[in-house]
């Protein structure tokens, strides 16, 4: 089912088994309703991120099914990666270019026209406190920056449904509650489900 009444994200039996017969994941089942925030929570090689990344259609399911905004990630990939942002643990980021260029580019990447590519990233830099590192080199930025990044670079398109993949990990708590503040007013303000993996307790409570 497709529209405003389908839930971000429901999965049945999800299952991903990978070489040797390990299951990461074995038999998850969940609904995320629309409009709300999901924390995801488990110790690490619990299968949060693999589950992330079948959600997000990076890796086939080995059982099971996936709908996520009103899409069957395996029968409708395209159109489910057209309604969703995502903001990976190890995403491979280009250390020479800037903040500034990675959010055009990004934007370029997506379909946008060029002055639209131009007016979101200035407008996101700013909604992620990075107007004044915008034209620094990637290398440059704090861990804390670089998730800030992250953050930015998966709501150019404007997604429906945000994926966070550990956050916060490696952040230090000033940045962490900055994190946590940027992920609540975006629920809040514009609506976005946010599907939040963590391993941290606190984290889970303070925002799903």
């Amino acid at each position: 089912m497709r529209g405003v009444s389908a839930p971000a994200v429901e999965t049945r039996d999800l299952v991903r088994e990978f070489k040797g017969g390990i299951r990461a994941v074995d038999g998850v089942s969940l609904v995320v309703e629309s409009g709300g925030i999901f924390g995801f929570l488990g110790p690490n090689g619990a299968g949060k991120s693999t589950t992330v990344r079948m959600l997000t259609t990076l890796l086939r399911p080995t059982g099971g099914t996936a709908m996520v905004a009103g899409y069957d990630v395996m029968a409708d990939p395209d159109a489910v990666r057209r309604r969703i942002g995502v903001a990976l643990q190890d995403a491979a980021i280009d250390p020479y270019m800037t903040g500034r260029e990675l959010l055009r580019l990004q934007g370029v990447l997506h379909g946008l026209p060029r002055a639209a590519c131009r007016a979101r990233a200035d407008d996101l830099l700013a909604r992620v406190g990075l107007e004044d590192a915008a034209d620094r080199r990637v290398g440059t930025y704090s861990g804390g920056m670089r998730r800030r990044l992250d953050l930015a670079l998966s709501l150019v398109h404007e997604p429906v449904v945000l994926f966070l993949d550990e956050p916060t990990t490696g952040l230090d708590p000033t940045s962490r509650v900055t994190l946590w503040e940027e992920v609540r007013r975006l629920n809040a303000e514009h609506g976005t489900t946010i599907f939040l993996t963590t391993q941290y307790l606190e984290e889970a409570d303070q925002l799903a």
